[in-house]
C-alpha cells in the first residue's frame, strides 16, 4: 500500500483528543440521566413519610421539575459530546492504515492507558455492584414499618440505588470511550474491518433510538404519574440496545464474509479463464 494512503500522526492524534474530550461529556450526561428521577423519588419519600410537610402534589411537581433540568443538561453534554465525536469520525467505519513506526507509537499509548481503564472498570463495576444494598437493606424494616411506609421507605433507598449506578456508570462509559478510541485506530477487538461495517449501519439509528426511548419514558411517566417504577425504562433500554446492536453487527459481519467468498470465487474464475 501506498504511503500517502496512510493516516498522519497528527490526524490520528486529533482524533484521540478528542474522544477523550467526548467521554467526559456524553459519561456525564449519560449519568445526569440516571440521576434524574432521584430527587423526584426522594422528595415523594419523604413526603409520605412525614418528614416533609408538603403537599404529595407539590413535591411532585418540584421531582419533574428537577428532572427535566437534568434531562435538559444531559441532552446538552450529549449535543457538545457529539462534537467531538465528529472529528475524523469516518476513522470508526473505514480502515485505518498506519504507517509502522505511528502504529507502534499508538499501540504503545494504548499499552500505558491499559491500567488506568481497568481501575476504572473495577471502579465502576463495583459502584454498580454497592448499588444493592440500598434496596437489601429495606428488608431490615420489614418487622418495624407497615406495608405502605415499608413501600414508601423503599422508594427513598432507591434513589440511593440510582446514585449508585449513575456513578458505576459515569467510570464505565467514559474509559470505553477512550479505550474504543485506541481499538479504533489499531482495529482489534470490536473494531475489525469487518466489524466497523456492522458499525455504521447501526449508528444510523442510535441517536433516533435514544429520543424514542426518552418520548416513551416521559410520556408514560406524565400520563401514569408513576415516576417511582418508570426509571426501569432506561437501564431495559441499555440492554434491549445491547441485543440490537450485536444482532446487527452479527448480521452485517456475515453479509461481509459473503461479499469477500463472492469476491475469491470470481477471482478464481477470472483465473482459471485466463489459464
Amino acid at each position: 500500500m501506498s504511503e500517502r494512503n496512510y493516516l498522519s500522526q497528527s490526524s490520528v492524534q486529533e482524533f484521540l483528543t478528542a474522544r477523550k474530550r467526548s467521554s467526559t461529556f456524553i459519561a456525564t450526561g449519560v449519568m445526569l440521566c440516571i440521576f434524574s428521577p432521584i430527587t423526584l423519588l426522594l422528595l415523594i419519600s419523604l413526603t409520605k413519610l412525614g418528614t416533609l410537610t408538603s403537599s404529595i402534589n407539590f413535591a411532585t411537581g418540584i421531582g419533574v421539575i428537577a428532572t427535566l433540568v437534568l434531562v435538559a443538561i444531559a441532552v446538552a453534554c450529549f449535543i457538545a459530546g457529539n462534537y467531538w465525536l465528529k472529528v475524523n469520525e469516518n476513522y470508526e467505519y473505514e480502515d485505518c492504515n498506519l504507517s509502522e513506526e505511528l502504529h507502534k507509537k499508538i499501540l504503545k499509548e494504548s499499552r500505558d492507558y491499559e491500567n488506568k481503564h481497568y481501575i476504572f472498570k473495577i471502579i465502576g463495576i463495583a459502584f454498580c455492584i454497592l448499588s444493592a444494598i440500598p434496596l437489601m437493606s429495606g428488608a431490615l424494616f420489614t418487622d418495624a414499618l407497615s406495608n405502605s411506609r415499608l413501600d414508601d421507605f423503599m422508594t427513598g433507598l432507591s434513589s440511593i440505588t440510582i446514585f449508585l449506578v449513575g456513578i458505576g456508570v459515569f467510570f464505565l462509559v467514559k474509559t470505553n470511550i477512550v479505550h474504543d478510541s485506541f481499538n479504533i485506530i489499531l482495529q482489534i477487538d470490536d473494531y475489525t474491518t469487518e466489524k466497523k461495517a456492522g458499525k455504521k449501519v447501526i449508528e444510523k439509528y442510535t441517536s433516533i433510538y435514544w429520543m424514542i426511548i426518552a418520548f416513551i419514558y416521559l410520556t408514560y411517566s406524565f400520563l401514569s404519574n408513576n415516576w417511582q417504577q418508570s426509571w426501569i425504562i432506561w437501564p431495559l433500554a441499555g440492554i434491549a440496545y445491547g441485543i440490537l446492536e450485536a444482532i446487527l453487527s452479527l448480521k452485517k459481519k456475515n453479509q461481509f464474509q459473503n461479499n469477500i467468498s463472492k469476491k475469491e470465487a470470481l477471482c478464481s474464475e477470472n483465473d482459471s479463464a485466463t489459464l
